[in-house]
């Protein structure tokens, strides 16, 4: 597949454009236009780097290659965009999201201890279709170009096929993730008809027993496992969603269930910290110290040398490492992505339980607005704001247990004051 990569939306890049096909794992690039010795060079670096021995593609599909599911194929409409929101962002300091989270339901078959998106209450009515096919298109006009739908168990929309069309058909990445109990071969063949691209499946253990005790539900492993067979046979991408504790970190859990997913055909693995939040909110004591954050990124780069692109192992922990690239990225949090409740409600990450407004009273764009004009904000941070003690003490010690999640942000500034971070990257609440 060849597509001409242009960028009508940047001034400064007028007149350039960049072929970009994709032969076997590698991408090759051709620069056109008065700026290609300018921009050429960058684009051919960034394009060479995909489908080198060290990151070859997981999957190849229609739309292109797919090296990381938190990215779109290559190259793709979808790729174009995110290039776009990418060179607006880094070249000319603009502030634009690549991704985000939509929560399409409260409802789930489940009630797990460490649910991240529970509250001690429900209020308000959930998004209709017409409300989040709005948010959808607000969305993807201030630059965003990865949708991934969560819950609640997604799945439980009867609606959920439509919502992904949307997401699609406006050259966006569609993906889900489900605790895959109602992934059947029916609903993975109609979510790839629809446009998904790729489904984000929990797995909390290799162990059949202790991930069903862990989410409260015997044979939940087995639809997990049913669930990634449905996926993969529909043509779809598959990620294995899980997290590190400082007990999994010293057990090499995740040497065991990639061995599991690696068996089963799984393309991606996502390492999520533990993070105090939803149900555990005030539970501190589970985030990762220092030595499993870095024996998490250690185990994590030798299984990906030891499985050579079968599948791709990422971290959350690698964003708080502050070298490479990672420093670039750092906390995703008002700074690529967004979360939006079933209820409406804008946060800045699925994980930050501070709300900044609701979509059924304001735009998507004034909302990241808020977000990225207030002082906790203001700055890119370069770790991830829910794992830093400054900032729990500040915003998230002040909230009661028995308040509903998120709580409003103002709330807290009006009794507490905003000291805001004295510097770039320093992060000091």
């Amino acid at each position: 597949m060849r597509l001409n990569y242009t960028f009508p939306n940047i001034p400064q890049m007028k007149g350039f454009s960049v072929d970009v096909e994709n032969v076997g794992d590698k991408l090759i690039s051709k620069a056109h236009g008065s700026k290609a010795l300018i921009f050429g060079p960058l684009f051919k670096l960034y394009f060479a780097y995909h489908g080198n021995k060290r990151l070859k593609a997981l999957m190849k599909t229609e739309e292109g290659n797919i090296y990381s599911l938190y990215l779109p194929p290559m190259p793709s409409r979808a790729h174009v965009r995110h290039m776009e929101t990418i060179i607006r962002n880094l070249l000319f300091k603009e502030t634009r999201p690549l991704a985000a989270t939509i929560g399409v339901t409260s409802r789930c078959q489940l009630e797990c201890a460490h649910c991240s998106a529970a509250s001690s209450s429900r209020v308000g009515l959930e998004l209709s279709k017409t409300e989040i096919e709005n948010v959808i298109q607000e969305s993807v006009d201030i630059g965003v170009t990865n949708i991934t739908f969560t819950g609640g168990e997604p799945l439980l929309r009867k609606d959920i096929e439509e919502l992904v069309a949307a997401v699609a058909r406006r050259d966006t990445v569609a993906l889900i993730f489900t605790n895959a109990l109602a992934l059947d071969e029916k609903k993975a063949l109609a979510l790839k008809e629809a446009g998904l691209t790729a489904v984000f499946i929990s797995l909390d253990s290799s162990d059949p027993a202790e991930h069903d005790r862990l989410r409260g539900r015997n044979g939940l492993f087995l639809s997990v496992k049913e669930g990634v067979k449905n996926a993969i046979r529909a043509g779809l991408a598959v990620c294995l969603s899980t997290y590190a504790t400082n007990e999994s970190v010293r057990d090499k859990k995740l040497s065991q269930i990639t061995a599991l997913a690696a068996d089963w055909g799984v393309h991606e693995i996502s390492v999520f910290d533990a993070i105090p939040t939803g149900r555990m909110i005030h539970n501190e004591e589970i985030m990762l110290t220092k030595e499993s954050h870095l024996a998490i990124l250690k185990e994590a780069r030798e299984l990906n040398r030891r499985y050579n692109g079968r599948l791709r192992i990422v971290t959350q922990s690698w964003t708080n490492t502050r070298s490479g690239l990672a420093i670039i990225i750092g906390c995703l949090a008002g700074h690529f992505q967004f979360h939006i409740t079933p209820t409406g409600e804008f946060t800045p990450c699925d994980f930050t339980p501070l709300s900044f407004g609701n979509v059924r009273t304001n735009s998507v764009g004034n909302l990241w607005q808020k977000v990225i004009e207030h002082s906790a904000y203001r700055h890119h941070c370069q770790k991830c704001r829910m794992q830093m003690s400054s900032f729990r003490e500040k915003y998230i010690n002040p909230i009661s247990p028995d308040a509903h999640l998120p709580y409003p942000i103002a709330m807290i500034d009006s009794h507490e004051g905003c000291a805001g971070v004295k510097k770039q990257g320093s992060c000091n609440f």
